[in-house]
């Protein structure tokens, strides 16, 4: 879980640079279409751009200590979830919870129609995350997310230094941690991905008992 990687070379910081700039580029639009719906949409658009940063960072600065110190995994069990990926903690009712705040936002947004909608757009990238973590699991997603499940399915097995992000590859590609471009994924690769740790211990237990 741990990465060789123990200060901020200067590529790192390079992308940090750039990261303000498509940050500061949308607001500035924002600014510029005032009075417009276009205010509006580009204040939503940088919400939801400042959720899928936010959601990089916490995955690869934090869960995977690359820059902070300490033992995070007994804090947040990510590493539990990097051996049992199906195991996944929020669960549908979760879910369902966001989506409901996730609409009341959006349309208390609308009828403000200032910089609360940035909020709006980081909620609503949030609620995406939470509905996307669980489809990246999911053996379907390769016909609808292809690239970002192949990222996450390198992270979870060969990769675990790679491929941080949920919602987009945007930060991976920015941040030089996309997977390899020619890296395979192996049916072995899959198994340990698709199946959960304790459902391979349940079929080994049955395999014994059957012989």
């Amino acid at each position: 879980m741990k990465s060789t990687e123990k200060k901020y070379s200067p590529s790192l910081l390079f992308s940090f640079l750039k990261t303000g700039l498509i940050l500061t580029g949308v607001f500035a639009l924002a600014i510029l279409f005032r009075g417009t719906p276009g205010y509006f949409i580009f204040l939503f658009i940088g919400g939801w751009i400042s959720w899928t940063f936010v959601e990089y960072a916490v995955h690869r600065f934090i869960l995977h200590e690359l820059i902070v110190p300490g033992k995070k995994e007994s804090l947040f069990h990510h590493q539990e979830h990097h051996i049992n990926p199906q195991d996944i903690k929020v669960g549908f009712l979760h879910r369902i919870i966001t989506l409901v705040l996730a609409i009341g936002i959006f349309w208390l947004a609308l009828k403000l129609n200032n910089t609360f909608t940035i909020f709006a757009g980081f909620f609503t990238g949030f609620l995406f995350y939470s509905f996307l973590h669980y489809l990246l699991h999911q053996p379907y997603c390769k016909f609808i997310l292809p690239k970002i499940q192949r990222a996450h399915i390198h992270h979870h097995t060969r990769y675990p230094n790679k491929g941080f992000s949920f919602s987009t590859i945007l930060w991976d590609w920015l941040f030089d941690t996309l997977p390899p471009k020619h890296a395979e994924i192996t049916e072995k690769m899959k198994e340990n991905y698709f199946n959960s740790f304790k459902t391979q211990v349940q079929k080994n237990v049955k395999l014994k008992s059957n012989l």
